[in-house]
């Protein structure tokens, strides 16, 4: 690749500064060109509003007042293995696991901070618990405008819904160690 303007030269220049100072691998920038030009990825999305639906829907009035405000303080949650989606192999295995580690822990802190009132169990199973799953879409390389997708799947007998939203790669790196932390306080505010 030939690269014709300062500004352009500049830009790269940037870009593969703040990534090499935020220790990701350099080879995140060499993605082929085929990966690159996967439109579901690499093409610029602006922050949407949550879209979250109830895949079907609530059998009861008790049921409905779940997904209210006053329901969501009061209630049991359980937090699920989180996944990584799209290309984790542009993160190190370290990586991988230490978001990982931070999804699980910081989306069951990012609740409680949203509804103090909120239980936590380990027992997926147990009676009228409301399941999170928290999953990271990775972007196909870690180019400064690509977005992560996060997303929170709530699922429970009464109902279920999703809230997501994407953050630009430098915004969640900017974040660094408390990235996770940032991601779900963000999506959790779109819950009522």
């Amino acid at each position: 690749m030939h690269i014709q303007t300062p500004t352009l030269r500049l830009l790269l220049f940037r870009s593969l500064a703040v990534l090499l100072a935020l220790g990701l691998p350099v080879a995140a920038l060499a993605q082929n060109s085929a990966n690159q030009n996967a439109p579901s990825q690499n093409a610029p999305v602006q922050n949407r509003p949550v879209q979250a639906a109830q895949a079907r829907p609530a059998p009861s009035l008790s049921a409905s007042s779940l997904w209210s405000r006053a329901g969501l303080q009061a209630a049991t949650y359980v937090v699920l293995a989180p996944s990584l989606e799209g290309n984790p192999a542009a993160l190190s295995a370290d990586q991988q696991k230490s978001v990982l580690s931070a999804m699980q822990r910081d989306l069951q802190g990012a609740m409680l901070r949203r509804y103090p009132g909120a239980k936590f169990v380990t027992d997926a199973g147990a009676t009228g618990v409301i399941s999170l799953r928290p999953v990271l879409v990775v972007p196909t390389s870690l180019l400064p405008w690509n977005y992560f997708q996060a997303r929170v799947e709530l699922s429970h007998s009464a109902g279920q819904a999703v809230i997501r939203d994407n953050f630009g790669v430098l915004e969640v790196y900017g974040h660094q160690s408390d990235a996770a932390n940032y991601l779900f306080d963000q999506l959790v505010k779109k819950l009522p």
